[in-house]
């Protein structure tokens, strides 16, 4: 019988949503964001802010982390909503009412919410956080930030994948936005280890890790922190599962590979049939080019008698596949503005 070793003290610090009291490797992304959100401790209505980078940077923890700050130090009132749990303008307006627990807000009628929030908010300073912006149709987008930027004395800080999703809203709603930008890039390897090492001192037992594991994992993530955190959270269960002291190479990879799967079928689970079927076409070709690729949906969608998206709708699920990292391309050696794509190892 194998001896239970503990390696795992407090998996939830494992989870990339949580916030720990000294963030790490995003110093200047969150003395940016501080100084946007700033004028709320003076009563004032916030910057808005569009915070964009690849997924794994730290952009949901920067807001999160410094909205904490601020609601201790000032007592600012702040909500963070994940737009791709709630993608239309009426969902996220029903979220906010709801959870902000504002009576009388029960109407179904999205003006009538609006203004139940205005009211609700008043004169005082107050954040809403707008996750994954990128992610509700361009109409419902539009209407989320037009509408919500006038509420009262309300900062918005949207976060998407890329800058895309801001230069794809109307002029009119741009410059109603104003808002401040904030780049996420990569993390660098060593920052990434620095990370990952303030969490295996809060959660691993000691000795059951060393700097090479981490140097490891941090190669294996690229960048995403994400990545890394499932990936040392995996290992380490790995170990303690088969009684290993410490964590090793094999639970490393094993770690890894769960890590990478996981995250992939969580983004297409959440994405249309559409999304996909076209990631699935792709994954079957190995390698294919655009016009191919909408020959072959176009033929399955037929096959299977539903309805084909338009081809603009098929650029956008393409950009929306290649953001989310599920999907690459490269140009392809010919005239014209052809791509061609394949799924990553």
């Amino acid at each position: 019988m194998i001896e239970e070793r503990k390696i795992v003290k407090n998996s939830e610090m494992l989870n990339d949503a949580y916030v720990v009291s000294n963030l790490l490797g995003r110093d200047l992304q969150l003395k940016e964001l501080t100084s946007c959100l700033y004028p709320a401790l003076e009563g004032k209505k916030p910057w808005h802010v569009w915070l964009h980078g690849r997924p794994g940077t730290g952009k949901t923890l920067v807001a999160k982390y410094v909205l904490l700050n601020l609601s201790r130090e000032g007592n600012i009132r702040g909500i963070r909503v994940n737009c791709w749990e709630h993608n239309s303008y009426y969902a996220v307006l029903d979220k906010l009412v709801r959870e902000l627990r504002i009576l009388g807000a029960e109407k179904l009628n999205s003006s009538f919410k609006l203004e139940r929030l205005r009211l609700f908010v008043g004169t005082r300073p107050f954040v809403i956080i707008l996750d994954e912006i990128d992610q509700p149709k361009r109409m419902e987008r539009d209407s989320i930030i037009y509408n919500l930027c006038g509420a009262g004395n309300v900062g918005l800080v949207c976060i998407s994948n890329s800058a895309d999703a801001f230069l794809s809203l109307d002029d009119r709603i741009k410059s109603r936005l104003n808002a401040r930008h904030i780049e996420f890039q990569c993390y660098s390897p060593g920052r990434l280890i620095n990370i990952l090492r303030q969490r295996a001192e809060l959660t691993l037992a000691p000795g059951s890790w060393d700097a090479d594991v981490l140097s490891k994992i941090a190669g294996f993530a690229e960048g995403d922190a994400r990545i890394a955190f499932k990936t040392l959270k995996n290992a380490a269960s790995y170990a303690e599962a088969e009684g290993s002291p410490s964590i090793g190479i094999k639970h490393i990879l094993a770690g890894h590979t769960c890590a990478r799967d996981v995250r992939k079928e969580a983004f297409l689970a959440r994405l249309s049939s559409h999304h996909r079927l076209l990631y699935d076409l792709v994954k079957q070709r190995g390698e294919i080019n655009s016009g191919e690729l909408w020959e072959a949906y176009l033929a399955e969608s037929a096959r299977f008698d539903r309805p084909a998206i338009a081809l603009r709708t098929f650029s956008e699920y393409m950009n929306r596949l290649i953001e989310l990292e599920l999907v690459r391309w490269d140009r392809a050696l010919v005239r014209g503005k052809v791509r061609v794509f394949r799924v990553p190892e």
